[in-house]
């Protein structure tokens, strides 16, 4: 099983800070929080994966440290320099964000712990005179991370294909993100148009890591 320790070693090589080691803060020190830094970090890799050099921002400038999240937030919140991550792909740009609120076709507010989105989205909530929830249409993917020291419950499951399905058609890649596996919902993911589910996904993993990155990786180059 892995550990706290374990996640924090691998977001240390997966943010490849370019000030170096010791630079990304998590708001709250706790697994799952390291959990879903380490799925952003998977996101980073897949990037790097098509010979694409993500940068590193701040909500307020520099990321020295990069922050983490430690509980969901507006896009647009300055309390913290919290962290997200530019790229480009095929001339269209693009961010990555750990623990950030959409607006749901239904008007309802989603929080997904990682995701892709588009830039010309967040740079629109970002601004002080336009800034707000971004909207589901500006999604590309999106991840919901689970880690446990339980077992997995089939209500998960159904909670986040609502959630999915409130995301609207944008959304491209959408997966439940976990280092425990449970057959029963396994099996609830399975039909075709249902979410991914990644079970056992840790650094302890290395086929499951890169199976997940590999997905990414292909359909960011579509």
């Amino acid at each position: 099983m892995a550990t706290l320790n374990d996640l924090t070693a691998a977001i240390e090589v997966l943010l490849n800070h370019p000030m170096g080691i010791n630079q990304y803060q998590l708001a709250n020190q706790v697994a799952p929080k390291a959990y879903e830094a380490y799925i952003f970090g998977l996101c980073l890799r897949a990037v790097r994966e098509l010979n694409v050099t993500p940068v590193l921002r701040g909500i307020q400038g520099r990321p020295a440290p990069f922050v983490f999240r430690g509980s969901p937030g507006k896009i647009h919140t300055m309390t913290k320099n919290y962290g997200y991550a530019e790229f480009s792909i095929n001339g269209q740009d693009f961010e990555v964000h750990a623990g950030v609120e959409f607006k749901g076709t239904s008007g309802i507010t989603h929080e997904l712990d990682v995701c892709i989105m588009r830039a010309d989205g967040a740079n629109k909530c970002r601004n002080p005179t336009t800034r707000g929830d971004p909207t589901a249409a500006s999604l590309i993917g999106g991840w919901e991370c689970k880690f446990y020291d339980k077992r997995l419950q089939k209500v998960l499951g159904r909670a986040f294909v609502g959630l999915i399905d409130d995301l609207g058609t944008n959304i491209r890649l959408a997966g439940l993100c976990s280092d425990k596996t449970y057959g029963p919902l396994r099996d609830f993911f399975r039909p075709q148009r249902r979410p991914y589910a990644d079970f056992e996904l840790t650094p302890l993993c290395p086929k499951n890591e890169d199976f997940f990155v590999k997905r990414i990786a292909d359909t960011l180059k579509k």
